[in-house]
């Protein structure tokens, strides 16, 4: 990092001034040529700060949804199964987002199929109503079709050398 007055390599502590309205980051050298930032002395690292509790979070080199999102997936129906679960039990649209603790504008478009509940809007759908809507997560199989034998591929003209 370089002083913005005078261009040399900052070493240690940097400070932030202003010198004729503009806010620089100068040397300790170059400090007492402005005023100092008020608004960074109070707090000088520019670094995000963690509460106490709440736990670090490693990076890896994937992110990972939770096994169970992976695993689940919501039935393809589930608007004709929410909507005659609820009819069935007598609830009205409203009764029915009070219970979920859910707005009603969220129920009103999942009922309609514009929405896809997501796994906590799903679980108490699912507790309230008595239904199934979560289903395990099945595989489409893909078809491996053989190449037909009579053309060549790339691998029959490439020549190996061992090494």
């Amino acid at each position: 990092m370089n002083c913005e007055i005078c261009g040399s390599k900052i070493y240690g502590p940097s400070k932030r001034i202003i010198l004729e309205g503009s806010k620089l980051l100068v040397c300790m050298k170059c400090s007492n040529l402005g005023e100092p930032d008020i608004n960074t002395e109070r707090y000088p690292s520019r670094t995000k700060r963690r509460t106490l509790g709440t736990p670090v979070r490693k990076r890896t080199g994937e992110s990972r949804l939770p096994r169970e999102v992976e695993e689940m997936e919501v039935a393809e129906n589930f608007p004709k199964i929410i909507k005659e679960a609820r009819e069935k039990k007598k609830m009205s649209q409203q009764d029915l987002a009070r219970t979920v603790k859910e707005r009603l504008s969220i129920i009103q478009k999942i009922e309609l199929g514009k929405m896809t509940p997501d796994l906590r809007i799903s679980r108490a759908l699912e507790h309230t109503l008595r239904i199934k809507l979560l289903l395990p997560r099945s595989e489409i199989p893909v078809e491996t079709g053989k190449p037909d034998q009579t053309g060549l591929t790339l691998g029959d003209v490439i020549q190996y050398k061992k090494k």
